[in-house]
């Protein structure tokens, strides 16, 4: 089903408006939600797995890449960059909304280019999550804390050159905005049914705050905390479910279990410490909107939310993942999803608009 191009402009037009409101925002008075929703924030510094990775799995020995057609098709340039889509990432369009550059992959940057910037970094690495040990069974890949302790190194190496005095780096580093969207592939790799949902939830949600004090330890005082994903309505489970084309109850049970607690977690955390605020974007909620009422309904009015646009052919009862020799749709577009596993450009841009322009995917906490 394609998208009615009588529809795009609409889209384009929102965000657009959405970025000239950013402004009118600005001048009210600056309470936390405007500081968090319209503050002009110095960097973005991106933590997270392949929702997220900008092409730091490029540089890795790992199975897990992009970097290659169809991936990128509608990117600037048209060309992969190593990101998992056929264009911007949640990440990217984050970085639009508060006039940021797109923050490159940590690992395809040269010492020098490290020292030079400070519009923020992207650490984030596919197939990786807040466990050490998740996604390793795909090669090498970037936890949480890896990522984390790249960031102490970009402080430590790198902004104390940039910025001359503490004063000056910690005036930064709490002007700046800290992305973290990850835990879903500890999920995928090491959640099995012989555990208790609420024991292994604790456990991540331990690990994971551990990180964030660490983070807000190094300087970060503002968050946008990106909850999991329904994974039981990506094409990859679908394929397998029944009736064909209907989530996976169960699996989506065990994540909302964490991004319950997940949120009782940070409010917890901003009443303890002082200047640390968050923006709660559920995720979670925003990708089963695009099914439509329900989250059994197969597809939306305007997307196809149940077939990935790579591959676009159906094989014995799973969609194998998007290769150099797989087929296309020509209309990504018209999809929810560009691979089993991941968003396209166009729902990517979609959470933009609910984010930033509507308000309803995120909220301060």
């Amino acid at each position: 089903m394609e998208l009615p191009s009588s529809l795009k402009p609409c889209f384009l037009l929102l965000f657009v408006s959405c970025l000239l409101n950013v402004s009118t925002i600005i001048s009210q008075s600056l309470k936390q939600e405007d500081v968090l929703f319209g503050g002009k924030f110095q960097a973005l510094y991106v933590i997270g797995d392949s929702l997220v990775d900008s092409g730091n799995n490029n540089y890795l020995s790992t199975k897990v890449k992009s970097n290659f057609a169809p991936y990128g098709s509608d990117f600037e340039g048209g060309k992969p960059t190593g990101r998992f889509s056929n264009g911007k990432t949640i990440a990217d369009y984050i970085a639009i909304y508060y006039g940021l550059p797109l923050a490159p992959a940590y690992m395809g940057l040269s010492e020098g280019q490290k020292n030079n910037i400070s519009t923020g970094i992207n650490y984030a690495s596919a197939s990786c999550g807040v466990f050490p040990a998740t996604g390793k069974q795909l090669g090498e890949c970037l936890s949480m804390d890896a990522q984390v302790n790249y960031f102490k190194e970009t402080i430590d190496k790198n902004l104390k050159k940039r910025f001359k005095t503490k004063q000056e780096l910690s005036k930064h580093l709490a002007k700046s905005l800290f992305m973290i969207a990850i835990g879903i592939n500890d999920y995928v790799f090491l959640y099995n049914k012989t555990i208790d949902p609420n024991e292994f939830a604790d456990k991540l949600l331990h690990e994971y705050m551990t990180q964030i004090q660490r983070l807000q330890r190094l300087g970060a005082r503002k968050f946008f905390i990106n909850n999991l994903k329904p994974l039981g309505c990506y094409p990859n489970f679908l394929a397998r479910n029944v009736p064909s084309g209907s989530c996976n109850e169960g699996a989506n049970l065990l994540v909302s279990i964490f991004n319950t607690k997940l949120r009782k977690a940070l409010a917890h955390f901003k009443e303890k410490l002082a200047y640390t605020s968050f923006l709660y974007s559920d995720y979670f909620k925003f990708m089963l909107g695009l099914r439509g009422p329900s989250s059994n309904q197969a597809s939306s009015n305007l997307m196809d939310s149940t077939s990935p646009c790579c591959p676009s052919v159906y094989d014995g009862g799973q969609y194998t993942s998007c290769t150099p020799d797989s087929i296309a749709c020509k209309v990504p577009d018209s999809h929810i999803f560009f691979d089993p596993f991941h968003p396209t450009q166009m729902a990517n841009f979609m959470y933009a608009i609910g984010c930033f322009q509507e308000r309803r995917v995120c909220k301060v906490v």
